[in-house]
């Protein structure tokens, strides 16, 4: 098992932001949700893991263990909570964009809280309805839910790198 320690540790090991230019004085900082991204439940409509009912997943879930998880884009704290669902979550605005991460064991941001890319904001867990520890990352753009690898990807093709999904 990955104790906290560790797992801050790993926050300051990695370093996954990069930039983006968008104009010519203009720059965008972008960071991955995980140091690594591997899918284990994508956005869309499937058979729900812990009803066996087909329903739509708003979001993408990704392999975790204790791992850290950062903030994709600058952007504030809009509310950390706790749902029955969800688990302990927390919703980030950056403009029209909201980033929302969920199933954390440990929230390392307050609201209202000014955040940049690639900061550290929790740790991954399994709170919530879920069948083992995972990430759960949903995006919306003016209130509707977006595909959240196709957000990720039209990031990295506008930053010319790779990202690490499987």
């Amino acid at each position: 098992m990955i104790t906290i320690k560790k797992a801050l540790t790993k926050i300051f090991v990695i370093s996954l932001v990069f930039v983006i230019p968008v104009g010519a004085k203009a720059q965008l900082s972008i960071s991955l949700p995980l140091s690594h991204l591997k899918v284990t439940s994508p956005f869309g409509w499937r058979t729900h893991p812990v009803t066996g009912k087909y329903d739509f997943h708003n979001g993408v879930d990704f392999a975790a263990r204790s791992d850290p998880v950062f903030n994709v884009l600058d952007g504030w704290v809009k509310e950390i909570g706790k749902h029955k669902l969800l688990g302990k979550y927390i919703r980030i605005a950056h403009g029209e964009v909201e980033t929302i991460y969920g199933h954390l064991s440990h929230i390392l941001v307050s609201p209202r809280d000014t955040i940049i890319a690639g900061q550290p904001i929790a740790i991954t867990g399994s709170t919530g309805r879920v069948t083992g520890e995972h990430l759960h990352f949903s995006v919306k753009f003016n209130g509707k839910f977006l595909d959240p690898l196709k957000f990720l990807h039209r990031l990295r093709e506008q930053s010319d790198q790779s990202l690490n999904i499987e």
